[in-house]
């Protein structure tokens, strides 16, 4: 009978203490489910949606190395006399070819490097698409001259990164820093920049902050109006203004531009002495695809200005003419192979920032190609040459390697 309680009050125990464990016991939770990062295929390919979100996103962006050279002999000449002051107009003329990185007096090999990377979301609403794009970037590359203030930065430190642009856009609604609506237009397709080359010849490139209304129609028209940052020259409530339309269609484009700048001069109205006056500039051109002939055209394109200013092709020597042409080839002899070549004429070059014409032309060519061996990998060999009445012909060019992402 003893046993028996003995037994029967054990396993009261260990009934009671095995409760106890079970209350004091650890529970692990079940793990939540995992949102992967999903494919948007609404604007192709290399889009992703933001994970919780309806916003897509795109990181893409290219480093390049690159190995120029250039043949200026010319430094610093007299092209022209301020008509305030009377003093000589001295232009550098070793840096007035446009495009060429690292281009500099001195002669040898010219080396630089680039990384830029673009950030840009997108997303639908009902008022059309909403856009936000960060472009970084930094460079590497120059020289320096015996005051050694660095003209590129030194080839010898890390490259400073910036932020080369940022801007916004709901449907046709565009704000920010970009480039200008002169040089490429919100969306405006083949009817951006100048020749089919990275240098483009000239064709009045430059970034500003800017805020645009871009107008899509049937049949490939646009038309687009831009108020442009003029960094307050003249009166600095007035903004620089682009006018632009234009049709892409399969066969081609023609489009045309105005554009109105508020003072030429690049000073504020309380600049004694100085001859405060507006300017404007025309375009009209065309390109023409060639038939079975897929990436192969033609372009054509027409300038005016009534004085120097920015709205014009600019030119080796970094002002306006009245008038210029520039045409430019491409053809793409394979997927993999294009060649281009491009010429444009300068007639009567402007004084800086006046509109004063000096009977003085001048005239370009280029030659370029691309050739991508294997995807997203280039080779693109440039050169450029400029010629301008009174000086010596100028020769520059490069052979770049590209790792596109």
């Amino acid at each position: 009978m003893q046993i028996r309680s003995l037994l029967l009050a054990s396993a009261a125990g260990l009934v009671a203490v095995s409760g106890a464990r079970a209350a004091d016991a650890v529970v692990i939770a079940e793990p939540e489910p995992v949102e992967y990062v999903r494919v948007c295929d609404t604007y192709g390919s290399g889009w992703f949606y933001i994970p919780g979100t309806e916003t897509c996103l795109s990181i893409s962006g290219y480093v390049w190395y690159q190995v120029g050279a250039n043949g200026y002999e010319n430094d610093f000449q007299q092209v022209g006399t301020n008509p305030v002051t009377g003093d000589p107009i001295i232009r550098d003329l070793s840096n007035d070819t446009p495009g060429y990185v690292g281009k500099r007096t001195g002669d040898g090999w010219i080396k630089s490097t680039r990384a830029r990377v673009n950030i840009e979301s997108r997303s639908e609403t009902e008022w059309g698409t909403l856009r936000g794009m960060v472009r970084f970037q930094a460079d590497w590359g120059g020289v320096t001259r015996s005051n050694s203030t660095a003209l590129a930065g030194s080839p010898f430190s890390d490259g400073p990164v910036s932020i080369d642009q940022g801007w916004l856009a709901l449907g046709g609604f565009f704000a920010g820093y970009s480039e200008s609506a002169w040089a490429a237009s919100f969306r405006g397709g083949a009817t951006n920049f100048g020749s089919h080359s990275w240098g483009g010849m000239y064709y009045g490139y430059a970034q500003r902050h800017q805020m645009s209304y871009t107008f899509f129609g049937g049949n490939g028209f646009f038309a687009t109006l831009s108020l442009e940052d003029d960094a307050l020259a003249g009166d600095g409530y007035v903004p620089d203004v682009v006018a632009k339309v234009g049709v892409n269609q399969g066969w081609g484009s023609v489009w045309a531009r105005f554009g109105y700048e508020n003072d030429i001069t690049g000073l504020p109205d309380s600049a004694p002495g100085i001859d405060h006056q507006s300017g404007w500039g025309a375009s009209l051109a065309a390109q023409f695809n060639v038939p079975n002939s897929p990436g192969s055209s033609l372009r054509i394109l027409g300038y005016y200005a009534d004085s120097d200013t920015r709205f014009s092709s600019g030119s080796a020597l970094d002002v306006a003419p009245e008038w210029s042409i520039l045409a430019s080839y491409n053809h793409q002899f394979s997927e993999t192979l294009g060649v281009s070549v491009a010429g444009q004429y300068f007639n009567n070059l402007y004084l800086p920032g006046t509109d004063i014409s000096t009977d003085v032309n001048a005239w370009g060519a280029e030659i370029s190609a691309v050739w991508m061996p294997v995807t997203n990998f280039e080779v693109r060999p440039e050169i450029h040459y400029d010629k301008v009445d009174d000086l010596d012909g100028t020769v520059s060019g490069f052979l770049r390697f590209t790792r596109y992402f």
